[in-house]
């Protein structure tokens, strides 16, 4: 093996390792729009449709012809959250009588790297690799408030590797497809309490699984400077399990000073969805793209952990299902964007963008406190070198306010009920490297 593809290979691995991490964005309730960062400077116009470097295996495998020799795409893209929840929690309320006023804070800043790879085959036939995050969602409340009996920490988090063909068919049509081999992992984390915080016991929820999926699209060239795409990725069904633990003061005197613990399983579908994206320029120096994506987020009725460890009927118990209806609804996301060519080596980007949310109002809660969302996005291309690209862009989130008012969460013996709103917001930061090996 020749030592530049050695090289490739020791990216792509190292890569691969940083994907484990973290993901928080704020998008329609845990879908993730950031699989690259040039997008990001437009908000993912156009982005089944553009097809100008390697994130299109991910997001329309049928541009993978248009890129005529090897180019791999890195970086990451920093999302930084403000959440807050303002209103009131109440707790046991036969011997917590009294709901508390709170205010708690849920925001978090987490990288969400990715890496795309494409090289061509043929004339006619290309090969895609993508290593990214598709679906993610994390708040932290922390243990500092009374909220911390609905919620502490929780999470989402599916890093997706998939491979991908893309074939010229003719001269204007091409389409493309490769399975989805997806790891999702979930942690769901509260305080129990009897009586006063001197009994507060950390329950600590974590599960994980690997499915397939796969994804297909097809690209239509009306000519050079205009084309459309269409895309669809599958649904995902993941059977989780892994390891429920409870501990503290509590777990103490029910179980001999020992941490209850148990295996605890949840199953989760992760929704098909499908885009379609334009791309026209108009002259040497001005573009334009759009695309509207459709979720079908009505699959996803309860997300119901189950095997829980805790109390239950005033008894230690290790098979606790804590049920968290959700009855979400079909989404629609539409993005708008343009490009101004301003040289050979530079790029201006901007773009707006509507995203739509999955979350009905009277099953809204704590653990995912979405609403809908107006973006903006600015952002730019530099070309460094024959090989070398440089990307930046920015979002910023608008949310509007939500009303937090769920129905009561059980957990074992815990009733919580809060009643409050959240607002909300984000920005999004991505850097990337496109390298074309020329």
């Amino acid at each position: 093996m020749e030592y530049s593809t050695i090289r490739q290979w020791i990216v792509i691995g190292m890569m691969s390792g940083l994907l484990v991490a973290s993901v928080q964005a704020m998008a329609s309730a845990f879908q993730i729009w950031e699989q690259d960062g040039a997008s990001i400077a437009n908000y993912h116009a156009g982005y089944a449709a553009e097809a100008d470097d390697a994130s299109i295996a991910f997001y329309n495998p049928a541009g993978i012809p248009r890129i005529k020799n090897q180019q791999l795409i890195f970086g990451a893209d920093g999302v930084v959250t403000d959440i807050q929840y303002k209103g009131t929690v109440a707790v046991n309320t036969a011997t917590n009588p009294n709901p508390q006023p709170v205010i708690a804070e849920g925001g978090l800043f987490t990288p969400i790297p990715f890496l795309q790879y494409v090289a061509p085959i043929t004339d006619r036939l290309g090969f895609g690799l993508s290593i990214v995050v598709p679906f993610g969602a994390q708040i932290n409340y922390r243990r500092t408030t009374f909220l911390e009996y609905a919620s502490t920490y929780n999470s989402i988090k599916v890093v997706d590797i998939t491979p991908t063909l893309g074939w010229q068919v003719t001269d204007q049509a091409s389409i493309g497809a490769g399975p989805d081999l997806q790891k999702m992992s979930v942690e769901f984390d509260q305080t129990a309490i009897l009586g006063d915080s001197s009994t507060d016991t950390s329950s600590t929820n974590r599960a994980d699984d690997t499915a397939w999926g796969y994804h297909l699209g097809g690209l239509y060239q009306f000519n050079e400077y205009s084309r459309v795409g269409l895309s669809y990725h599958s649904q995902v069904v993941h059977h989780l399990s892994r390891r429920s633990s409870f501990s503290g003061p509590l777990a103490d005197v029910i179980n001999d000073n020992q941490p209850l613990i148990s295996r605890a399983t949840a199953n989760i579908t992760l929704p098909p969805y499908t885009a379609f994206s334009l791309f026209h320029r108009f002259n040497p120096t001005v573009s334009l793209m759009g695309s509207v994506i459709y979720t079908q987020w009505s699959i996803v009725k309860n997300l119901v952990m189950k095997n829980l460890a805790g109390i239950d009927t005033g008894n230690p118990s290790t098979d606790i299902q804590v049920v968290v209806p959700q009855n979400f609804s079909n989404t629609w996301n539409f993005s708008l964007g343009g490009n101004y060519y301003a040289s050979e080596a530079i790029i201006l980007k901007g773009g707006l963008g509507y995203d739509e949310t999955p979350v009905q109002n009277q099953y809204r809660n704590v653990q995912l406190p979405d609403n809908n969302h107006y973006v903006v996005a600015l952002g730019g291309h530099y070309q460094a070198s024959k090989a070398i690209g440089l990307d930046i862009g920015w979002n910023h989130v608008f949310m509007h306010k939500a009303h937090v008012s769920p129905p009561t969460q059980i957990t074992g013996d815990q009733q919580t009920i809060t009643n409050g709103s959240v607002t909300g917001g984000a920005d999004i930061y991505a850097a990337q490297i496109t390298w074309d090996m020329v």
